[in-house]
């Protein structure tokens, strides 16, 4: 195959996104975010990436914990907002529906099919952005998005984000189970 370089440049990645919610004065706040991973699974913990300044931001650092709500396609208009205008100029509380957990200070979106309760661990600090890092104390998940007791990606319908700078994706068809497509590779 060949190969064309493109210069020093993020790889064009598929991820899913995600609305972080916090607590800013006491009222909920909502940022969209599409640089989401996982760091560990135990304790399970996530990270975030936020462009500098962000209200909700405030909030997580206010309060100490923070929401990560994974939205279905079917709420791409209101996830697209709460990316595209800020806190500090717009009221997002009413974007979503909120609900509260088990830590009382992170709003959760009850449009979304699932939705994790986060207490604050670190921000770590770059140039231009901030990782936030959080502990998931408990995870929401739509009683109709479990198969066996377990979420299920294809009933949650992820909303996903082509980098950069889109378009929003939903998920595709299953290619191959993981963890056992590759176990008789090595073996040709």
């Amino acid at each position: 195959m060949d190969k064309v370089k493109l210069g020093a440049m993020p790889p064009q990645l598929v991820l899913p996104v995600v609305v972080m919610g916090a607590n800013v004065e006491g009222r909920p706040n909502y940022c969209t975010v599409a640089w989401v991973t996982i760091i560990d699974d135990e304790p399970p913990t996530v990270g975030l990436v936020l462009g500098k300044g962000r209200r909700t931001m405030e909030g997580a650092r206010e309060n100490g914990t923070f929401s990560v709500n994974v939205p279905g396609t079917a709420s791409a208009a209101p996830v697209d907002y709460c990316g595209l205008v800020s806190g500090r100029e717009h009221d997002k509380s009413e974007a979503f529906t909120p609900f509260y957990g088990e830590l009382g200070t992170a709003p959760m979106a009850r449009e979304c099919p699932m939705n994790a309760e986060c207490r604050l661990r670190q921000v770590v600090e770059f140039e231009g952005t901030d990782l936030v890092v959080g502990e998931v104390v408990e995870l929401h998940v739509d009683k109709s998005c479990l198969v066996d007791g377990r979420p299920d990606a294809r009933k949650i319908d992820p909303l996903l984000y082509v980098m950069l700078g889109g378009p929003y994706h939903s998920m595709g068809e299953k290619v191959a189970d993981a963890f056992k497509v590759g176990k008789d590779f090595g073996k040709r």
